[in-house]
């Protein structure tokens, strides 16, 4: 599944760089130039004015005015689901530039101190971090993630190299620490760090998802209030903003029941990635084995 990372790479540089507009109640050319809608809406076929069926968010998937439906602003959900592939990336590539060289000076360091980490998954002590730190420090959670996954994949391979003889004969010449590193093990270590940051950014894409599901996200969200007639009790609905496709899984699991299909597309994406990023990196782990 490795070829979907050029798609999908491409559906995300073509996402619209400004936050996804609403759509009017009633189509654009039937609106009067001075006249601005008062509740934002999905755009309504022309034909749907005269029969009274306007169409008012959230607009289901299948709907000619939006395909893959809208939120309960009237923002289109392709718009959505693009913009969020996007920051999901830019999200992915900076918490990785952050946290995969520590990780990497950490995994060597217990190799050479032959204390490999414990095979656990870090989603555990990413939960317990967001949950001690709040929502503030989301981006430092993910950052520290990125770095004890690397450490765990790093202090593994390393020590599969440092068990191998030609570095216990040039440790018992008398090799010190900097020699044996430079010579013997990073030499051995730099073609495994491509297949080791597919797996990294797999792994991001899926706490992405896990975080979001339970409500963690980093960007903020626009409060709004209404209420009509009948009711004085005011309604206030919380809409994201600039969101990861993470954020959007959280907003969209309160809406579920008006609109299922809205929560299935970034839950989507996200797997999607995860899987390409996964063969990529088993692809690559098949091609180091048949160079040795």
């Amino acid at each position: 599944m490795r070829w979907l990372l050029v798609p999908l790479l491409l559906f995300a540089l073509l996402a619209p760089r400004q936050e996804c507009p609403t759509r009017p109640m009633v189509p654009a050319n039937m609106v009067p130039a001075n006249m601005v809608p008062a509740n934002p809406a999905a755009q309504a076929k022309a034909g749907d004015l005269s029969s009274g069926n306007l169409l008012t968010p959230p607009v289901r998937a299948g709907s000619p005015a939006a395909p893959l439906g809208t939120d309960r602003l009237g923002r289109d959900a392709l718009c959505l689901n693009q913009r969020g592939l996007w920051r999901s990336m830019q999200l992915a590539l900076i918490v990785l530039a952050f946290g995969f060289l520590p990780g990497a000076a950490l995994g060597l360091w217990l190799a050479w101190q032959r204390r490999l980490p414990p095979l656990s998954s870090e989603i555990i002590v990413l939960l317990a971090l967001v949950l001690l730190l709040g929502k503030e420090a989301f981006r430092l959670v993910l950052v520290l993630g990125v770095a004890l996954l690397t450490a765990r994949l790093v202090s593994v391979r390393a020590a599969t190299v440092l068990r191998q003889p030609f570095v216990e004969g040039a440790l018992a010449l008398g090799g010190g620490t900097g020699q044996v590193l430079r010579r013997h093990l990073l030499p051995h270590l730099w073609p495994s760090f491509p297949v080791m940051i597919a797996t990294v950014l797999s792994a991001i894409f899926v706490w992405l998802m896990e975080l979001g599901a339970l409500g963690f996200h980093d960007q903020p969200t626009l409060q709004v209030a209404f209420t009509d007639s009948l009711d004085r009790v005011q309604d206030v609905q919380s809409l994201p903003l600039n969101a990861d496709l993470g954020q959007l899984v959280s907003f969209f699991r309160w809406s579920w029941l008006d609109t299922p299909e809205q929560l299935v597309w970034p839950a989507l994406l996200l797997t999607l990635l995860t899987l390409a990023l996964k063969d990529l990196a088993r692809w690559g782990l098949q091609r180091l084995g048949e160079r040795r």
